[in-house]
């Protein structure tokens, strides 16, 4: 289905006109009154009052605009006894002012319905190739934050998700080479084959090849640009206190183990897409203890790679020991302000994702209370 974006013009709010400057333009017609009453010459009068519907139009449409010019005109024209009346030739070029006036909050109104759609179909974008994580899939606690490198873009070519399937909770977190809409779609379709491979591949190296197999096939037919992605791949099996983890050219991943913190290490297969060799299913994925209240946080390379004023990298691993983490909402908040305070520049997208076993009986327990609170909505 389309997204649809509603016909009414509104802004977030955060981007929302305050009221108190809304209401300026009604002081600024105010002032203007008073000035013409109390100055005799009609230049400087009429100047101050020109000024008012101009001011209207920056922050009120074309009707509220039409309205304050409208009372603003009537000023003007009245035969004031205590001021001398502007003439004919006056009254007009002022007219014509105030109908630019209207002309340009038109023409504000009609940017900012633009801008609403470019922000709708943003929104969409970005929801196709980051979808909302759940907060729990199974036993397992997720929760994921991106950051786009490009000033006022929204997305980029990172990807994540958490999905259930036949075989287990399955992750995945890539980063496709370069930004903007090449970048954008390519993580799209990788994202989108990896929602169908999770279904029937057993192994997390057939997943691997499909996603692979996938961006050469696109990237031949003109669908996609010759673009290459890191990947990499987690898989929690139900009946298993461990993690396999599989790495297509990305930076592996931390484990949080109370206050301990481990480097995993993965011998990673060669990036997706760059042509070395025809498809194949990497078999180099690992095995990795897993248990209650650990946790697995894994991160694109514009993090590690994000920098001081020294040229020094950010030691996130180092930066996170002796750290109990409550949750990983909570961490992935902590490990994204210690970043954005240690580094003066971040040139690559950043995308954090923090996965906790919270353990059967406790998935149980809510579980049973979320059923409670469904029944009871």
């Amino acid at each position: 289905m389309a997204a649809r974006v509603s016909g009414s013009i509104r802004l977030r709010p955060g981007t929302a006109i305050p009221l108190w400057v809304r209401l300026l333009p009604l002081g600024a017609l105010f002032a203007a009154s008073i000035f013409q009453l109390f100055r005799p010459d009609p230049l400087h009068a009429g100047i101050a009052m020109a000024v008012v519907p101009v001011l209207a139009a920056f922050v009120l449409g074309p009707a509220w605009t039409a309205v304050i010019a409208g009372l603003a005109l009537g000023v003007v024209a009245a035969p004031l006894p205590v001021s001398r009346r502007f003439d004919g030739d006056d009254i007009v070029v002022v007219a014509i002012v105030f109908a630019t006036a209207i002309g340009i909050s038109w023409i504000r109104r009609r940017f900012e319905a633009g801008l609403v759609t470019m922000l709708s179909v943003s929104e969409a974008a970005q929801q196709a190739v980051l979808p909302d994580l759940p907060e729990r899939v199974g036993d397992l606690a997720c929760a994921g934050l991106y950051h786009s490198a490009q000033r006022g873009a929204r997305i980029g070519g990172d990807l994540f998700d958490v999905r259930p399937s036949p075989f287990g909770t399955r992750l995945i977190l890539g980063d496709v080479q370069g930004h903007g809409l090449d970048a954008v779609g390519t993580a799209s379709m990788l994202l989108s084959v990896f929602h169908e491979a999770i279904l029937d591949e057993r192994e997390l190296g057939g997943i691997a090849w499909r996603l692979e197999r996938r961006i050469l096939a696109d990237a031949v037919h003109g669908y996609v640009p010759e673009l290459f992605a890191s990947v990499l791949l987690a898989e929690f099996a139900e009946d298993s206190d461990e993690v396999r983890l599989l790495s297509c050219g990305h930076p592996s991943p931390l484990m949080l183990r109370g206050e301990r913190v481990e480097e995993v290490d993965l011998k990673p297969a060669p990036v997706l897409g760059l042509r070395l060799a025809a498809p194949v299913r990497p078999s180099t994925a690992v095995a990795v203890p897993f248990g209650a209240d650990e946790t697995l946080l894994a991160f694109s390379d514009g993090l590690v790679e994000a920098r001081d004023e020294d040229g020094n990298y950010y030691p996130l691993a180092s930066h996170l020991n002796g750290l109990m983490v409550p949750s990983p909402r909570r961490l992935i908040e902590f490990v994204w302000d210690d970043a954005s305070r240690f580094a003066t520049r971040m040139d690559d997208d950043v995308s954090i994702l923090a996965v906790t076993r919270i353990g059967r009986e406790q998935a149980a327990e809510a579980a049973g209370i979320e059923a409670v609170e469904a029944e009871a909505a």
